[in-house]
């Protein structure tokens, strides 16, 4: 008779800025996942890797809320807290949060009064850690293999809590990781004009987002959910 079948492994694909901290925190604490893989590795900001014999879980965030928290955390990080290890991390990075200082500045000046993309605020928005390493940095190459089969689970961080419970069987409201005070201040910053252009810009995250919805991967209600910034909630 044949043996059983040999486990596949988890490839735990961490989006930045959507709650992945606290994911990678309770994967080890997952019987769920410790009865189904073998074992499980993180893809981060080098990059996906396309493995046939591996399924895939996702955090996702609404884009446009990805974004503000994305700037707001590199600012803080090189301006107003002067880390040694991030200030000179990325070439150019540091001017540019000084030159725009707010996520919304750069958003209302990605185009131009004709509707043409303004390529030289675009090569300033993808200098920033975080913006450049977008959602579809990290889903499209993925695209082409994954199915309703490998999918094990997307965790979304507008309901991070339940969706670790759900999907992983863990309970996650107490290891949730930093919380950015300043995403109270998202109103503030992005106007209907910064809100516009980002989520024209970022069209291929939306995108991606849409493709896991269509392969099953998140209900009708986390879809609509994460596809709405609490700018427009």
């Amino acid at each position: 008779m044949p043996g059983p079948a040999l486990k596949r492994q988890l490839q735990f694909v961490h989006i930045g800025k959507c709650g992945g901290s606290t994911v990678e925190k309770l994967l080890p604490l997952s019987s769920v996942v410790a009865e189904k893989y073998s074992s499980f590795f993180e893809s981060h900001v080098n990059g996906v890797k396309l493995n046939m014999d591996c399924d895939y879980l996702f955090c996702i965030r609404n884009p446009v809320d990805r974004a503000f928290s994305a700037f707001e955390w590199r600012k803080k990080l090189i301006l107003e807290d002067q880390v040694p290890s991030q200030v000179h991390r990325f070439p150019g990075e540091k001017d540019v949060l000084i030159k725009y200082n707010s996520l919304g500045s750069i958003s209302r000046n990605l185009y131009f009064s004709n509707g043409l993309l303004n390529q030289n605020v675009a090569r300033d928005f993808r200098s920033i850690h975080h913006l450049r390493e977008s959602i579809s940095f990290y889903c499209r190459p993925l695209l082409a293999v994954l199915t309703p089969h490998n999918l094990f689970g997307v965790v979304c961080q507008e309901n991070l809590v339940a969706d670790c419970a759900g999907v992983l069987g863990v309970d996650a409201s107490g290891v949730r990781e930093r919380s950015n005070a300043s995403k109270r201040r998202i109103d503030q910053d992005l106007d209907a004009l910064a809100v516009n252009n980002l989520k024209r810009f970022l069209l291929e995250d939306y995108q991606c987002l849409t493709a896991l919805w269509s392969l099953g991967a998140l209900s009708d209600q986390q879809f609509w959910r994460v596809m709405k910034s609490s700018v427009e909630a």
